[in-house]
């Protein structure tokens, strides 16, 4: 599977999500990202630009820092501040973002991480809970009907055999 190939994901994880930043978490994801890089080689090692640990959290695709940096720029923009920017994501980049963004995380007093893993939870989740709950709703209201129909065994009106 090679990432030149336009097929190497599914049609369901090429569908475009939208994830809102603001400029803390734009800021956040640019800081926690390092330019994923394959060296060239009959291998095909895939490393990153800095070393993953402490200065960058995950190493993702260039298409990836790309949208974070067009973020980055509109967020901190004079113009635009405290303005939302809407991040366009497919399944595998909001899965990245989600790896990074712990809940702990905080820019003053911004919960920079708890919000991202909110919002892309939201993203990745929302319609299957929300499938889930109708789901539940639905056996609980078939547990309480009574299917038990009571059909006398004489009946009141004689049939007519004309």
């Amino acid at each position: 599977m090679t990432h030149d190939d336009d097929n190497w994901m599914s049609d369901e994880e090429q569908e475009e999500l939208v994830l809102t930043l603001t400029r803390n978490e734009a800021l956040f994801l640019d800081d926690s990202f390092t330019l994923m890089i394959e060296k060239e080689r009959d291998d095909h090692i895939i490393t990153s630009m800095r070393p993953v640990q402490s200065t960058a959290g995950l190493a993702v695709p260039l298409d990836l820092m790309d949208k974070i940096g067009r973020a980055v720029v509109y967020t901190t923009h004079p113009d635009n501040q405290g303005k939302i920017y809407e991040l366009p994501v497919v399944l595998a980049e909001a899965f990245m973002i989600r790896e990074i963004a712990q809940s702990f995380i905080k820019i003053g007093d911004e919960p920079v991480g708890y919000n991202l893993k909110r919002k892309v939870c939201e993203l990745l989740y929302a319609d299957e809970v929300a499938r889930e709950d109708r789901d539940a709703q639905v056996t609980r209201l078939l547990k309480e009907v009574d299917w038990e129909i009571s059909i006398p065994d004489e009946v009141d009106t004689p049939i007519d055999n004309t």
